[in-house]
């Protein structure tokens, strides 16, 4: 693979080795990002649970669900956790199941039962609730039209007083379109609303690995927490 991305500027995540440069490019500064707003936002909620749930709307591989891991293996007690991923790009199934029993294998206090839906999110139906729905970098991958069906579809996936976590760039017409729709989207309360920078992955590389891949050591990200109301509408 001699580029990245291709001339048109479209990922080709059925590539094997694309995917590999955008774990080692991406994939710590994304779990560090996840981690730092879980930390922040929703801990005690997250924490008092033994019986979790959690899905990723486009998730590939999934950083949220070692973040979410990893932050419960520091908590008091025993955790279930189930955790599923909505993506579209089905060869990124393997891999996160990999990565996910892999990283819990290493947490003795996290039972974890992973599960991969290959939908495009946009037009996926819910079938189940989860505590956690992670919107992470993908509103601005998509059209601004399909947004507000994709944040609908995530406050359709919460239970009632669950979380909806978004993520995404800082470009100030990302926030605003994202704001506008989160703010417009029927039965959602906005918890918090933030915008962080120079998150640091925690991980340390190679000198002429990161020049080579252009590893990402840290991150910037804006927020939006949500909570589905607890009356239906």
């Amino acid at each position: 693979m001699r580029s990245y991305y291709p001339e048109d500027g479209n990922p080709i995540y059925q590539c094997d080795n694309f995917k590999r440069v955008y774990l080692v490019r991406y994939f710590a500064t994304q779990f560090a990002q996840s981690e730092f707003v879980i930390k922040a936002h929703i801990l005690r909620d997250v924490k008092g649970k033994a019986d979790l749930s959690a899905v990723s709307l486009g998730g590939g591989p999934a950083p949220e669900a070692l973040a979410l891991i990893n932050i419960l293996s520091s908590c008091e007690g025993d955790y279930k956790l189930s955790f599923d991923n909505l993506d579209c790009e089905a060869s990124w199934e393997d891999i996160y199941h990999d990565l996910a029993h892999r990283f819990a294998k290493r947490v003795k206090n996290v039972k974890l039962k992973t599960g991969f839906n290959s939908s495009d999110v946009t037009s996926y139906v819910p079938d189940k609730q989860y505590d956690i729905v992670f919107i992470s970098w993908m509103l601005s991958e998509i059209d601004e039209q399909e947004r507000p069906q994709a944040v609908e579809i995530a406050r359709d996936l919460a239970t009632p007083q669950g979380y909806i976590l978004v993520t995404d760039r800082l470009e100030e017409a990302v926030v605003e379109s994202i704001s506008t729709i989160v703010g417009g989207t029927t039965g959602l309360e906005l918890q918090g609303h933030d915008k962080v920078q120079g998150i640091y992955c925690g991980v340390s590389f190679p000198n002429d690995l990161k020049e080579l891949f252009k590893v990402r050591l840290s991150g910037d990200t804006a927020f939006w927490i949500l909570q589905r109301r607890p009356k239906e509408f």
